[in-house]
């Protein structure tokens, strides 16, 4: 679990999110976004 939670936090943090729990939170709402930033779509 800590592996996963490290690469969430790592990929906010390149994509410039310095607050990871509102990077969290606004990316939770809305699953395209999440998956626009991970580059799957």
């Amino acid at each position: 679990m800590a592996v996963l939670r490290n690469a969430a936090i790592g990929v906010l943090r390149t994509a410039g999110i310095t607050n990871v729990a509102a990077g969290n939170r606004h990316h939770a709402r809305d699953s395209p976004r999440l998956l626009a930033l991970l580059g799957i779509t």
